[in-house]
């Protein structure tokens, strides 16, 4: 009783009131404390990094980073990703040189009232570079090969040249940039694609493309090679109901067809036949006739030499 007495007479003088008051701050601080040290972590948040005007990020040390909150259930219970801001300002950094900077409060930007409790990494290192544009070919990269008996014709590229946009080290020693690849893989029928997408790869990450796509005209044709087959006898064609006399200068051409590797094995000098149309001739002097040639299915002219032979009718 003498213990409960003094501690009673003691809580009732101003030291006792000042030691009440001391430990009942402690409890509430205690329970604000585990109201609001309710904790998540925000992972994979864009890091953009802002260079000064004509300059560009060459490298960064970090992409993305991770963030600690601190709050309340209603406090986190509104946090995302698409609505965190991490932002580093480096318009006030115009040189190469390398520089490190630590990352705190002050660089992410998250709604609500959640406190930030560490951020991960910690430090980003940045270097920028003057930011300069470049015109470079387009190279189409392609995968795979196009069946036997057929070959690429043409291939043309639209636009030719692309503008890239970025760090003028990085864009030093790029002369050029590839397509996605284009699978050639059983085909055996031209290609008209549009907006076959540039596939910059790694070397070529921060830099802007512009555009980002090309179009694709790459003719495929069957394989074919030439035959030449010489001294053709050159046969007169005469109007039906018409009976001409003629001599012809020269009597005999060269022929010269293509066709596939296959189909040209097996042709013969007798598969072919050249001839000149008489109809419209007269009497009148020498005349000049183009050759023709009858030709096999499959196979297909490409000259006659001589081209033309001289026809002089007979009396």
């Amino acid at each position: 009783m003498k213990i409960l007495r003094k501690t009673r007479d003691f809580l009732e003088t101003r030291n006792g009131l000042r030691a009440v008051a001391v430990v009942a701050a402690i409890a509430v601080w205690y329970a604000i404390r585990a109201a609001t040290s309710n904790s998540t972590i925000v992972t994979d948040i864009p890091l953009t990094i802002q260079p000064p005007p004509d300059w560009s990020v060459a490298e960064a040390s970090a992409r993305t980073v991770n963030v600690a909150f601190l709050g309340t259930r209603d406090d986190l219970r509104y946090l995302n990703r698409e609505l965190i801001k991490a932002t580093v300002d480096a318009r006030g950094h115009a040189d190469n040189a390398a520089y490190t900077v630590v990352l705190g409060p002050a660089h992410v930007n998250a709604p609500g009232n959640a406190r930030i409790d560490f951020i991960r990494p910690a430090t980003v290192t940045v270097r920028l570079d003057r930011e300069i544009t470049k015109q470079v070919p387009v190279k189409v990269e392609t995968q795979n090969l196009l069946p036997d008996g057929y070959e690429v014709d043409k291939m043309v590229v639209t636009p030719a040249t692309v503008q890239l946009s970025g760090p003028a080290q990085r864009l030093a020693n790029i002369e050029s940039i590839g397509t996605v690849p284009v699978d050639l893989d059983g085909r055996i029928r031209s290609i008209n694609a549009r907006r076959i997408p540039l596939a910059p790869g790694e070397p070529l990450a921060g830099v802007k493309v512009d555009p980002p796509a090309v179009t694709l005209d790459l003719g495929i044709v069957e394989r074919s090679v030439s035959s030449v087959f010489a001294d053709l006898a050159i046969l007169p064609m005469a109007p039906p109901g018409r009976a001409l006399r003629i001599d012809l200068e020269p009597e005999t051409a060269t022929l010269t067809v293509k066709g596939s590797p296959e189909l040209m094995k097996t042709l013969k000098a007798e598969d072919f036949r050249l001839f000149v149309d008489l109809a419209g001739t007269s009497g009148s002097g020498p005349t000049q006739l183009p050759i023709r040639a009858v030709l096999p299915t499959g196979a297909g002219l490409v000259r006659t030499e001589p081209p033309n032979t001289t026809v002089r009718l007979k009396d």
